[in-house]
């Protein structure tokens, strides 16, 4: 007995703050013991198994051999045991604390590959991988905005972010009108809108109001267009951010040719021809569309 040693030579998992998942995973730290363990009916093998004097030579070898097969499925099930503390499996990675949840789930897709590397290769792997992931969203992001007219890399960044903003605002504004009728009486002046949004507001009374120049200017997305596109947009009554939506549009339909004039994009636009046909002149101007 004084040469036994309880829970030496037992990897130990490294210290780190914030939440682990040792209780959904079921770990005893004190005991360094899963329940249930890997491969937990192992013991099952042995249950009715006894050696006896009677036993012939061949029962005697069919019985070690079964011995032999439960040694191998508890070292398997040390070994995996080990490498998720070696690894410090049950805490969350330093490095993934920054990262979106979007980013997260992609990494657990590599997880699978983990036991093929060392525990510095994996993490650059994942490194790696978020960061080409990051670099393929953000060259969709600028085609989008391309599509929608922007020439620059800052006008990229102001379009997204109009369009973010308009994203939490239609959400907060879904949540508002979940919630009853006594929340909507406290909303501020709504903004009118057809089918991609007429450039006026409207009063609490329902009267609508010309927006002058001074008002146009204020407008978020309007630091995103030229001169004559501000012009096009007070003249048609069109909000920036719906101007770069059907702009936006329009070029997509204009790239996969389903239009190559004018009137092709009257099916496709809920609006008036003539506010359709001032958008695609100026996506003529611009090298586009066809003439």
């Amino acid at each position: 007995m004084s040469g036994r040693s309880f829970g030496g030579n037992r990897p130990k998992s490294a210290k780190v703050e914030g939440p682990s998942l040792m209780g959904e995973s079921g770990y005893n730290p004190k005991r360094q013991e899963f329940d249930p363990e890997y491969d937990n009916d192992a013991e099952q093998l042995l249950a009715d198994m006894e050696f006896k004097e009677t036993d012939t030579e061949d029962e005697r070898d069919l019985k070690l051999r079964v011995l032999r097969i439960y040694s191998k499925r508890l070292d398997e099930r040390k070994r995996r045991k080990d490498f998720i503390l070696e690894r410090n499996l049950l805490h969350p990675r330093p490095f993934e604390k920054d990262l979106t949840q979007e980013e997260k789930e992609l990494c657990r897709h590599y997880d699978v590959f983990m036991r093929f590397h060392s525990k510095e290769d994996h993490e650059e792997l994942l490194k790696s991988v978020v960061a080409e992931h990051r670099i393929r969203k953000r060259i969709q992001e600028l085609k989008e905005a391309r599509a929608a007219g922007c020439s620059s890399s800052a006008e990229a960044d102001r379009y997204l972010e109009l369009k973010r903003r308009e994203a939490e605002d239609g959400a907060h504004r879904k949540e508002s009108s979940q919630a009853g009728p006594s929340s909507q009486e406290s909303l501020s002046v709504p903004v009118s809108s057809d089918s991609f949004g007429t450039y006026s507001t409207t009063t609490s009374t329902g009267q609508a109001n010309s927006s002058t120049d001074v008002d146009f200017m204020s407008i978020s997305g309007a630091n995103l267009l030229s001169e004559s596109e501000k012009q096009l947009c007070q003249e048609i009554r069109l909000s920036p951010h719906h101007y770069l939506k059907l702009q936006e549009d329009m070029t997509t339909h204009i790239m996969y040719g389903n239009i190559t004039k004018k009137s092709d994009a009257y099916s496709f636009f809920q609006m008036e021809p003539a506010k359709i046909d001032k958008v695609y002149d100026m996506l003529s101007k611009k090298g586009i569309a066809q003439t």
